[in-house]
């Protein structure tokens, strides 16, 4: 009985992981993160590097907790969710200032007599192609892996995870927990990113002011967001 009810509890926490996952925040920081790009292998990857850091804080926290006896201080929480909200401004300006920088602006002129019209156009030698350098590309999975871990410490995440490990006696058990809390988180962030990846090659087919107006409206939204995170969080 006791060995079914411990699977029991491993299967919630593996159900609990992957609803976190999904909390606006993770997505809308993701989804930022991402740059809104065509690449389905780079989105995945994003996901997999948040999650990555965010397990790696929830194991560390669970290991002081249930090893040294220590309370978490409800400031850090604190602290970390206000950061969170901090980071969505930044990752939304970047989204934002990257648009300016490519210049992309509509050009309206006249042909004989037809009536104006507008091209999208940006100038030679910054087309967008939805790629980045592969140093970017690197720091970027880098600053997915720190992001993630902010969160793991920030608001529900301590809440969710440990928690229920207050309840088992065993440490090891106890780590066991997070650990299945953390496969859970992972996979739904990878099935996230999948779906983020597919969805922008999709959309990249109808073309390339779609596909800025998408970026603009997620910089923007990224921003808000962080600005309403970071009242609810003081």
């Amino acid at each position: 009985m006791a060995g079914q009810s411990y699977l029991t509890i491993l299967s919630l926490a593996f159900g609990a992981g992957m609803l976190h996952a999904l909390d606006a925040d993770h997505i809308m920081t993701i989804t930022g993160l991402s740059g809104m790009q065509n690449a389905f292998r780079r989105s995945v990857r994003y996901c997999a590097h948040w999650a990555l850091g965010h397990g790696s804080v929830l194991l560390l926290l669970g290991a002081v907790v249930m090893f040294l006896g220590m309370m978490i201080p409800p400031e850090l929480s604190q602290v970390a969710e206000s950061l969170v909200g901090v980071v969505l401004i930044v990752i939304g300006a970047g989204i934002v200032i990257d648009i300016i920088r490519q210049r992309a602006h509509l050009h309206f002129h006249q042909h004989d007599d037809l009536s104006p019209h507008a091209h999208w156009h940006q100038h030679p030698g910054e087309h967008y192609s939805g790629e980045h350098h592969p140093q970017t590309s690197h720091e970027h999975h880098h600053r997915a892996v720190f992001i993630g871990m902010l969160h793991g410490a920030a608001g529900s995440a301590p809440l969710l995870a440990l928690l229920p490990i207050s309840q088992l006696h065993d440490p090891l058990r106890g780590l066991a927990y997070l650990l299945v809390f953390g496969l859970g988180t992972l996979v739904s962030m990878l099935f996230f990113g999948g779906v983020l990846g597919a969805s922008m090659r999709w959309l990249q087919r109808y073309g390339q002011r779609t596909m800025q107006g998408i970026r603009l409206s997620i910089g923007i939204g990224a921003m808000v967001f962080g600005l309403i995170w970071i009242q609810a969080s003081i």
